[in-house]
């Protein structure tokens, strides 16, 4: 271990953790707690460590905690508090929240007495800042930005705070994958970084991990451990590119979806239905070995239009819907009542969404049809919303017959709209198509 510099480190405990639900000082980040691991990173850095929090809180850590001296929570108290009760003229303060700060990045902090250009913390301050911090406080001001004028560039991923359970456990997973030479690139994705529809408590975490060999990751699950207590953890094919992907239900509650993609296959992933619709709703990159940001920047830029379906692409999808309308009738008159129903509400509904998309692009071409019925509710055709409340069964013979015509009515009423809008002619014979169901299942509303 590298000498201790002459310096005080200041762990920051006093945050509210409104957003996280619980203590974070408590949280677990890869076997130790948040405190623990902050305590134990300054410790390494400087010759001297202080806590500051609140007295109030209770927290069970094993240190000593000043207290702040106030009832109002903002890091400035804990900065003045710490500085106040220091030993050493420079102190490097830590919030307890920020688990990737490495001790390297504290020493730099340290020895050129700066903060980081992103933001006032962590970041090193000293005696001399006293006077600056009572007279901010006096007037009102908690701000921390200006106190300390000396600034530095840091890698901003080590500089992320933890604000909710999620973001905890993507830094967890950005720490373990730059650990590891085997994962080429660990991207997130999705709801956690959308700005458009973004996540709420519901939403899951999906982290891509490029990797040397996706079956060791995905036949050996003991890696997930890094990041929690699994207590489900399966694997499924992924919703783009074709891979693999696994799926974690964690004890905090955090779910979180790895899609394991070798790196052979990125060129595929890339050019895949959907994949640049993904990018460019947002992701953030947690670590990459192989110039992965500059691709997802190009797909992300390479805006693909929402064209509307040609002549044979409508002629098609309608062709596979009334296809699978009649087979549907035929298991359903044979007694299959399951099969039908799972083709009814499952690959017949997956068509009518399609047809819906291009409906409603047909309508307003700049409207957001997102993919695979998300957000059905926000953009479809209200009529048809309505229609899709019968167009459902329960599990019964006659009640599945009921939703077959439903659904049959509501797909043609949007094909014979949705060709009109666009110009395109109806190519098939529905009358006669309905006839040859009619024969084998006739409609019981």
């Amino acid at each position: 271990m590298a000498d201790r510099l002459a310096a005080t480190g200041v762990l920051l405990l006093g945050g509210g953790s409104t957003r996280f639900g619980s203590p974070k000082a408590l949280a677990r980040f890869r076997g130790e707690t948040l405190a623990e691991r902050g305590w134990r990173v300054l410790g390494e850095v400087c010759d001297e460590v202080i806590a500051v929090g609140k007295e109030a809180d209770g927290l069970d850590v094993p240190f000593p905690v000043i207290d702040d001296g106030v009832e109002e929570r903002a890091p400035v108290f804990g900065v003045l508090a710490g500085l106040r009760a220091a030993a050493n003229d420079v102190c490097v303060v830590l919030p307890v929240d920020c688990p990737r700060a490495s001790p390297e990045l504290l020493r730099r902090l340290v020895a050129a007495e700066s903060v980081p250009r992103t933001g006032p913390l962590p970041g090193a301050y000293t005696k001399a800042m006293l006077p600056e911090l009572e007279q901010r406080i006096a007037y009102g001001e908690l701000s921390l930005r200006g106190v300390n004028e000396r600034t530095i560039e840091l890698d901003e991923r080590l500089l992320t705070n933890a604000n909710t359970r999620m973001e905890l456990l993507a830094a967890a997973v950005a720490d373990w994958a730059e650990e590891r030479e085997d994962v080429r690139a660990a991207i997130l994705v999705g709801s956690q970084v959308r700005a458009e529809m973004p996540a709420d408590r519901f939403s899951d975490l999906d982290v891509i991990l490029v990797v040397d060999d996706p079956e060791r990751y995905a036949n050996d699950a003991s890696w997930v451990e890094e990041f929690g207590v699994p207590i489900l953890t399966f694997l499924e094919p992924t919703a783009v590119g074709d891979q693999r992907e696994r799926r974690v239900l964690y004890e905090t509650g955090e779910d979180v979806d790895f899609p394991l993609i070798p790196l052979a296959a990125l060129d595929r992933l890339e050019s895949s239905e959907n994949a640049g619709d993904l990018v460019r709703r947002g992701y953030r990159v947690l670590t990459d070995r192989i110039d992965l940001e500059r691709r997802l920047r190009e797909l992300a830029a390479a805006r693909e239009s929402d064209a509307p379906p040609t002549q044979r692409e409508l002629t098609e999808l309608a062709s596979d819907f009334w296809y699978h309308a009649l087979w549907s009738a035929k298991k359903l008159r044979r007694g299959e009542v399951f099969t039908a129903l799972d083709c009814l509400d499952g690959y017949m509904k997956a068509r009518l969404v399609a047809l819906l998309a291009w409906h409603a692009r047909a309508v307003d071409p700049t409207v957001d049809t997102w993919h695979a019925g998300r957000f059905l509710e926000r953009w479809a055709d209200p009529g048809a919303l309505a229609a899709l409340e019968s167009a459902y069964a329960r599990y019964d013979l006659r009640d599945v017959a009921r939703a077959l015509w439903a659904t049959i009515d509501l797909f043609q009423g949007i094909e014979e709209e949705t060709a009109a809008r666009l110009g395109l002619a109806l190519e098939l014979d529905h009358p006669e198509l309905r006839r040859r169901i009619r024969e084998i299942v006739l409609d019981p509303r």
